[in-house]
């Protein structure tokens, strides 16, 4: 029995099935895309973050402890790349005589370092000057003592005679931070900066100097032994490599027995990507979410559209003698063949889809087992969707109340308690509380190897996007329930003699029409939201890498070498479109050793993006007219102003180091907070007059060219570093580097390729939602059409009624999904507004994309309409014999 049934039913209804089926499949597909995005996204967030870390471990030795013995047991504790002994000591000071001046730094490090220690840890230093061997000094501490290669110092190490060393090279230490880290228990309440001065001397020196302070407590030096692990069988996915790295380096302290500390620089990282991983799933769900319930709101009303036929072939079961349970295992067969095939479809395309646009190798377990989950879903999900409704159905089980079923007309339990409303104002209450309270998207308590996520916040536009839904379903059908007058008049133009009769006829389809009508608003909502938030989420990757790197393409040099000087060189290079000069110098505040940026206000803007966020006090035009007006003026970091307890207009005198001697004292006045600045740290840094910094220390090199490109960065990278040589001291680097080493960050997960992929089944939905309706109608307005053909209606008229409808849906629907789409987007972004380095000044909106969703839906109108409208009489007679 139910072989035949399913037999005639694929035979007398497969378009019905058909369309169901896609809906199902545009569904699963839609799911199954994202799932399998956010876990190769997960993945090469991983890969990002072990190549970025340049030393993985740095296992402090106790006083006394045995550095082979310790080598052993590290070995034993996790897989290992390689591991070299390093020796940190104490320096009083360093001291050097210059130009027949004595230059003398305050306190500092001495490194005793292996010889192969740069080619072992690359990441850690890079040459600027001399040999990459032997007695090194890093950039500052050079500058400081006005020395170079061949020069004597003298270094003077705490509670020990002092030394001379002759320098070999200078380098810039690329990983201070993490270098000089504290590790194990802080002596004070916060992480300590690295050391202004610092020294490194080859290993057999340094041993000759300190080795025996090493084994005495509080004797001034200290070894560590610098780890890289081996990451080929660490997990693929963030947070399970953290938590494997993590219990490793438990592993080796249990070892040491209190003879060493891990930093653990490598789970440091992985913590942060883990949080970053987490954004991205939640940010991929929440996107995709809303086309995923559309995509069943569609199958539901495909589903629903036959309802009346269904209910008669029900009650003749039932009258024919089939019970209630034959009933509905037919039906679970109908809508099982509907959903299976659904479901399938969905599963191949999303394996289609990521394979051939995202790239991403689907054998990896966790890939399959997505798929197959998004699959499992998407069948019950469907499975509910087209059956329920029947089931419900089947509750009235008695042959004469089968007899009475028929389209009901009650009002919706929605309507009747405004879950609308409800929904919009529950929405407005999360968006609010998560807004005023600066929302956190990870909650990882302290010692927790896993993060709990704070998904609430990202309710607020999902419900938002439904009750909005509910809310149109409910005005468009009080509309057009209760404005014949207004449509008559709007229909008017196409319907002419018969405007009054197709108002009317309009007026009666009025839940019908406001369901495709609500269905259209949902689809362009879900179509703006993503198209909106997905150019703002790209346009704000190129302000993040921009902000990192400092502009399309940075030249970095030093004081000794300043990458201003080969600024006409720089502009010769084809493709460059605006360079500007900018210092890098370093003044001390109190004696806090900071960044400070000399600029060229009235032009900085021309070679790289300055925004608003970047200001605390006024937006950028603002705040760099202030500081052009102010010669001696200053922006001020906001923790140096907490720190310092500064208020504007407050005169701020900084130490900076001049052409010649000791640091001097230039007076500053405080005009302005600065957040962010091109490649600025994110703690304490200072911005000011490029000229005014010139004129007090007597030097006006540019140790910064910051370049914009007309076209490809990469490329005008790789034009100047062939124009530079070999052999410069400058570096040069572009903002796809940029992009590398933020690799942590929410905004430098790619949404282009699954952007686009979203954006396609958006213009697949709003051409459903507009089209469907249309179609589904049919049965509804057969009857309708062929007693006014067989009256003389001419097909105009009958298409004139037809054009009404779709004009009605397209008009209200777009509009108000648009408004929708606005909000839901402007939300999303305002949540993600302290993820996003700087958060975005405004949306930014895709006229093209909305272009084309446009054409979409109203090609699919026309095609809907004009396939329709060439009912015959002969057709319409057969529809009044047929007694539809």
């Amino acid at each position: 029995m139910i072989g035949l049934w399913i037999k005639g039913a694929v035979k007398q209804r497969w378009q019905h099935q058909l369309l169901g089926a896609a809906g199902i499949a545009a569904a699963t597909a839609l799911v199954g895309t994202i799932g399998v995005f956010g876990i190769a996204s997960g993945d090469t967030m991983t890969a990002r973050a072990l190549s970025a870390v340049p030393l993985d471990w740095q296992v402090a030795l106790a006083a006394g402890a045995d550095a082979p013995d310790m080598l052993a047991k590290l070995a034993a504790a996790a897989p290992l790349r390689a591991a070299r002994v390093v020796g940190y000591a104490d320096a009083a000071s360093l001291s050097a005589t210059s130009g027949g001046t004595i230059q003398t730094t305050g306190s500092g490090q001495i490194l005793g370092l292996p010889a192969d220690y740069a080619v072992t840890f690359p990441g850690q230093m890079r040459s600027l000057l001399g040999s990459a061997t032997g007695v090194l000094l890093a950039q500052q501490t050079a500058s400081n003592l006005h020395v170079t290669i061949g020069d004597a110092i003298t270094l003077t190490p705490a509670g020990a005679a002092p030394f001379d060393v002759k320098v070999d090279g200078i380098v810039d230490l690329l990983n201070a931070d993490a270098l000089f880290q504290t590790i194990g228990p802080q002596k004070g309440p916060g992480a300590t900066a690295p050391p202004d001065n610092v020294a490194l001397l080859p290993m057999d020196v340094w041993n000759a100097h300190f080795l025996d302070s090493t084994r005495l407590p509080g004797g001034g030096a200290r070894l560590q032994i610098h780890a890289a692990l081996n990451h080929a069988n660490l997990p693929a996915a963030p947070d399970a490599a953290f938590v494997e790295v993590s219990g490793k380096a438990r592993n080796l302290e249990v070892r040491a027995a209190g003879e060493a500390a891990v930093g653990d620089n490598l789970a440091a990282r992985l913590g942060a990507v883990r949080q970053d991983a987490i954004f991205a799933r939640i940010l991929l769900l929440f996107l995709g979410l809303p086309g995923v319930v559309l995509g069943l709101l569609l199958t539901i009303a495909i589903a629903r559209s036959d309802a009346t036929r269904q209910r008669r072939e029900q009650a003749l079961l039932g009258l024919r003698g089939a019970s209630a349970l034959q009933v509905a295992l037919l039906a679970l067969a109908d809508g099982g063949l509907v959903a299976l095939a659904g479901t399938l479809g969905g599963m191949a395309l999303a394996a289609l889809l990521a394979t051939s646009v995202l790239h991403i190798f689907l054998a990896a377990p966790a890939v399959l087992a997505w798929l197959a989950f998004s699959g499992i879903g998407g069948f019950l999900m469907a499975l509910a969707c087209i059956v329920l409704p029947t089931l419900l159905d089947l509750r009235a089980s008695s042959v004469a109340s089968r007899r009475s079923w028929l389209a009901t007309t009650s009002m919706p339990l929605w309507r009747q308690v405004y879950a609308d409303f409800g929904l919009i104002a529950l929405a407005a209450l999360i968006f609010w509380h998560s807004a005023s309270t600066g929302y956190q998207v990870v909650l990882a308590p302290e010692g927790v190897a896993t993060a709990a996520v704070d998904y609430t916040a990202f309710l607020a536009p999902l419900l938002f996007w439904t009750g909005c839904g509910l809310l149109i379903l409910r005005l468009s059908d009080a509309a057009l329930r209760n404005g014949r007058s207004v449509l008559k008049v709007l229909l008017a133009p196409l319907s002419a003699r018969l405007a009054d009769t197709a108002a009317a006829s309009l007026s009666r389809q009025h839940r019908r029409i406001a369901r495709g009508t609500a269905l259209v608003a949902l689809a362009f909502a879900f179509a703006a939201a993503t198209a909106i938030f997905n150019t703002t989420y790209n346009l704000q990757q190129l302000v993040d890498a921009r902000l990192t790197n400092g502009a399309d393409v940075a030249i970095t040099g030093t004081a000794a070498f300043p990458a201003g000087e080969a600024l006409e060189r720089i502009l010769a290079v084809p493709d460059v479109a605006a360079a500007e000069l900018m210092q890098h110098r370093f003044a001390y505040v109190g004696k806090d050793l900071q960044d400070l940026y000399g600029i060229d206000p009235a032009t900085i803007g021309k070679a790289t993006d300055i925004v608003d966020a970047y200001f605390g006090t006024g937006g950028a035009s603002a705040t760099l007219a202030r500081l052009a007006a102010t010669p001696d003026g200053v922006l001020v970091s906001q923790e140096t102003v907490n720190d310092f307890q500064l208020s504007l207009g407050d005169l701020i005198n900084l130490r900076l180091q001049g052409t010649n001697g000791p640091p001097k004292t230039v007076p500053f006045h405080f005009i302005g907070i600065v957040n962010e600045f091109p490649t600025a740290p994110h703690d304490s840094f200072l911005v000011a007059n490029a000229a005014y910094i010139a004129a007090q220390t007597g030097s006006a090199g540019a140790e910064v060219v910051l370049v914009r490109a007309k076209t490809n960065p990469p490329a005008l990278a790789a034009g100047i570093r062939d124009m530079l040589g070999a052999n410069t001291v400058l570096r040069t680097s572009d903002i796809s580097q940029a992009a590398h080493l933020i690799g942590s960050s929410l905004t430098a997960v790619d949404l282009g390729r699954l952007g686009a992929i979203e954006l396609a089944f958006a213009l697949v939905f709003i051409a459903m939602a507009m089209g469907l309706p249309l179609w589904l109608g049919q049965n509804e307005r057969a009857r309708i059409d062929a007693i006014f053909l067989s009256l003389g209606a001419t097909r105009n008229d009958v298409r004139a009624f037809l054009w009404g409808e779709a004009l009605v849906m397209l008009g209200i629907g777009l509009v108000a999904g648009a408004l929708v789409g606005l909000g839901a987007a402007w939300m999303l972004v305002r949540l993600l507004g302290g993820v996003f380095d700087p958060a975005p000044d405004a949306l930014s909106y895709p006229w093209m994309y909305i272009a084309l969703v446009l054409a979409g839906a109203a090609g699919s109108m026309v095609l809907a309409v004009l396939g329709q409208a060439a009912l015959s009489k002969e057709a319409a007679a057969r529809q009044l014999r047929a007694g539809r």
